[in-house]
């Protein structure tokens, strides 16, 4: 029985190995197919979350993103906002935005950004903006994101 299990584990060896090498050369058109799915996307602590809007000014272009609040299971307690700025044409001058992110008519907080320093200062006015998380300079403009409470998470543990 011993020895009939071990041809058995050999042979399921070989055929695995033979899948491997017959299906290596194709696994990289294979992984494009597949995350051209309709159901897969990008994380979106990758990608800063879904576009929320879009405001236009002279000289740049923000864009504000959806709150991110990702976990494994439901909602974290914490998250951020991303917050995009697109240079039209070159880089202007210290930028100074008041922004409300959840469209209550309240600024949650006010930023602002010299990119010719490459400082950023961030002042919330809100209880649920704590501070920047990540910041970086991009060819055509800057990214920031902005940290969150999650609201809801408070509230249900209280």
């Amino acid at each position: 029985m011993k020895k009939l299990l071990t041809i058995l584990g050999f042979f399921w060896a070989a055929i695995c190995l033979l899948i491997i090498l017959i299906m290596f050369p194709g696994l990289d058109n294979f992984s494009r197919q597949l995350a051209k799915l309709s159901f897969m996307k990008i994380n979106p602590t990758l990608s800063g979350g879904d576009m929320a809007r879009s405001v236009e000014y002279e000289e740049y272009t923000l864009n504000i993103h959806e709150p991110v609040f990702d976990a494994l299971i439901g909602e974290s307690s914490r998250g951020f906002i991303q917050l995009d700025w697109v240079w039209k044409d070159s880089i202007p001058l210290p930028v100074y935005d008041s922004i409300d992110f959840n469209m209550d008519n309240y600024i949650d907080f006010i930023i602002s950004i010299d990119p010719v320093a490459g400082t950023i200062h961030l002042d919330p006015l809100q209880s649920r903006v704590s501070d920047i998380i990540a910041s970086a300079r991009v060819e055509n403009g800057w990214i920031v994101r902005v940290g969150l409470i999650n609201e809801k998470k408070l509230k249900a543990s209280r």
